[in-house]
């Protein structure tokens, strides 16, 4: 016995709605995986996407805050947008180190490493509360 009509569109919309719902993540498959798990690569790409050439703060785990810049990030504007953010909360800028970049004030002494992800976006790893309001 065959499926009557109302079934049939049933069943075309029901595999058309899933087929969309592919189409739409399906960008994000060959992403690599991100260095922290409370945000899923579509919330990130979301975040960075709508603050284009802005630093933005994406999580907190631990004792590290991430950021991120992007998209179709060039490392060179990246990281001056992050050092800029950063001496303007009083810390100075001492050296970069592949992908350290070395900070002072007074007497404290701090690390941010950076990391290009997918090629279009740099995620920061900044101690917690570096870049707090």
């Amino acid at each position: 016995m065959g499926m009557n009509q109302s079934a049939k569109v049933l069943f075309l919309l029901f595999f058309l709605g899933f087929c969309f719902i592919m189409i739409a993540n399906v960008s994000l498959i060959g992403y690599p995986a991100l260095p922290f798990e409370s945000k899923s690569k579509k919330e990130v790409t979301e975040l960075l996407g709508e603050n284009t050439g802005k630093i933005v703060k994406l999580t907190t785990e631990g004792n590290v805050d991430w950021y991120g810049y992007g998209p179709q990030a060039n490392q060179a504007t990246a990281a001056e947008a992050m050092k800029r953010a950063v001496t303007e909360k009083g810390w100075t800028f001492i050296q970069q180190e592949g992908a350290g970049y070395f900070f002072e004030r007074g007497k404290e002494k701090m690390v941010i490493t950076t990391q290009m992800w997918t090629g279009n976006y740099v995620l920061y790893r900044i101690p917690a509360g570096i870049l707090k309001p």
